[in-house]
């Protein structure tokens, strides 16, 4: 008769050390095979900096849309708010100290999700939620359904910390133009209105030729420009937005924390022109953003 596998493993596993380990993010996001976007693009990023990370998959994909085929799908949502459930059994948000979200796939894992932040950063006080709200962008229009900007204005932006949407988004969440840069310091005071602390927002249009990537406060705000580059690739705001989580929870200041993140992401997309490879070069990012010396774009007053 074969001995059932369970016995030896669990008699095995009991023997393991049980202090727990550290954990410095929890990162709710997309998840794919090839390419780099939500999880996919940050975590790797996190990591390289030294961060420890743990990660629950929105979706499984093979890839992003922006190819001919797609495999994989949302993941559905008993399965999406059964890994929350784990997350919270283990206590992982107890011993984090920043929960960052992205790419949700479904109104009903964005309700789920919603649903689970109620319950667990009230056992977490120390806790910081940094919301990527991800809707669409201005070439593509939204690509999530509809319902989700709803979940994201009503029950997810009064309890970030942190709201990191693209120009697009930062439009469709406040209900105000972001074409220009001082369009995009009037519409995220707007967004501060509903709770966050911090709106930090990239792609708007700066000078010809420029981009701006805006950190906004009440009592503060601050702008970098950098140059527009002849390429659109996916994760690129997911590489900046943990940039910046990294460089804030080193205690460096925000200014300093959005010079080090765009020269990282400029520096991922000139890698990726260079080798004309159809996928963000995410492992020059981390590197680039801690180069010694003048920052290479410099944070001004906005």
């Amino acid at each position: 008769m074969t001995q059932p596998l369970e016995d030896p493993v669990l008699y095995g596993r009991r023997r393991r050390p049980d202090g727990p380990a550290p954990v410095d993010i929890l990162s709710v996001q997309s998840q794919l095979v090839y390419g780099h976007a939500g999880n996919s693009a940050a975590v790797p990023v996190l990591r390289q900096l030294g961060l420890r990370v743990a990660e629950v998959p929105t979706t499984l994909l093979s890839n992003t849309p922006f190819y001919p085929t797609m495999r994989g799908r949302v993941l559905p949502v008993e399965w999406f708010a059964d890994l929350l459930q784990g997350v919270r059994e283990r206590e992982l948000h107890r011993r984090a100290r920043v929960l960052l979200s992205g790419y949700l796939g479904s109104v009903d894992n964005g309700q789920a999700f919603a649903d689970w932040i109620e319950q667990v950063l009230p056992e977490a006080p120390q806790l910081r939620f940094c919301l990527d709200p991800v809707i669409g962008d201005t070439h593509t229009g939204p690509y999530v359904e509809p319902g989700l900007e709803a979940v994201f204005r009503e029950r997810l932006l009064p309890r970030a910390w942190l709201v990191s949407p693209n120009a697009f988004e930062l439009e469709r969440l406040s209900g105000l133009p972001v074409a220009i840069e001082q369009e995009g310091l009037h519409a995220a005071r707007a967004l501060l209105e509903r709770g966050p602390h911090w709106v930090v927002t990239h792609s708007v249009r700066g000078a010809l030729g420029e981009l701006v990537t805006l950190a906004v406060s009440r009592d503060e705000a601050w702008k970098v420009s950098s140059p527009e580059l002849p390429i659109d690739s996916a994760g690129t705001g997911d590489v900046l937005t943990a940039l910046i989580v990294a460089d804030l929870l080193a205690g460096e200041s925000m200014p300093r924390a959005l010079e080090r993140a765009v020269a990282g992401v400029h520096a991922a997309l000139e890698s990726t022109l260079a080798s004309q490879h159809e996928e963000l070069d995410v492992t020059v990012a981390a590197p680039a953003s801690r180069q010694p010396g003048p920052p290479r774009y410099a944070a001004q007053r906005a």
